[in-house]
């Protein structure tokens, strides 16, 4: 019938049905085989054939020290800090945190979690290169800051178990808006440990990152 001749034989369409099947096939093990060759530190298709599972491992997360801070002289919410991440020299980091932390003594000398691979800004005319971590509740009035062990090695990375990968470059954070799709995963569980969507632990060598709050509090 007509029919027929217009869509060709059930044979002609199962054969082309397969062919469009086994490219579609082909093109999804040639991405599969793109992601697993791509060098950990390396191209975005990685992490997107990976989807979110490991986009927290594109942030630096880093101990520092608060060597020195001072009051910003042109904005009552900001402390500008001078932050020891292991590197030549200093970190310059601005944190809207005289709300919570009112004396100088409250930072300096105290060691913090440093997110270091985001590009400089300035805030209040004074260039910030990073941010230091706080878990703060939803009404984000109370805001604590995300505290390591004791005996932290500056310079350290946190790490996640079963969770493995390169730190993206400032550029590549800013560009494929990793902070906006990972920054709400990071919260703290019941025991106040921060985590990676609840499950998995903000770790370092000698122990877990936590901060002196209760479940559900955001880390950023």
């Amino acid at each position: 019938g007509g029919d027929g001749a217009k869509e060709g034989t059930p044979e002609q369409k199962a054969k082309a049905e397969a062919k469009k099947k086994a490219k579609a096939d082909a093109k999804a093990a040639k991405k599969k085989a793109n992601a697993a060759a791509a060098p950990a530190g390396g191209a975005g298709s990685a992490a997107g054939a990976a989807g979110d599972a490991d986009v927290v491992t594109k942030l630096n997360m880093v101990v520092g020290l608060i060597k020195k801070a001072w009051k910003h002289p042109d904005s009552d919410k900001l402390w500008c800090e001078e932050i020891d991440i292991g590197g030549e020299k200093p970190r310059q980091i601005a944190s809207g945190l005289r709300k919570f932390y009112e004396n100088e003594s409250d930072l300096e000398g105290r060691k913090v979690l440093v997110l270091a691979n985001l590009k400089a800004k300035k805030l209040g005319g004074f260039p910030s290169e990073g941010m230091v971590l706080c878990a703060s509740n939803e009404a984000h009035d109370v805001v604590k800051f995300v505290e390591v062990p004791a005996d932290a090695v500056i310079g350290e990375r946190v790490h996640f178990e079963g969770l493995e990968g390169e730190p993206a470059t400032p550029a590549q954070i800013g560009k494929k808006k990793v902070l906006e799709e990972v920054l709400p995963l990071l919260v703290t569980n019941a025991e106040g440990v921060c985590t990676y969507k609840g499950e998995k632990a903000f770790l370092l060598s000698n122990g877990q990152c936590t901060a002196p709050v209760g479940e559900g509090f955001h880390v950023a």
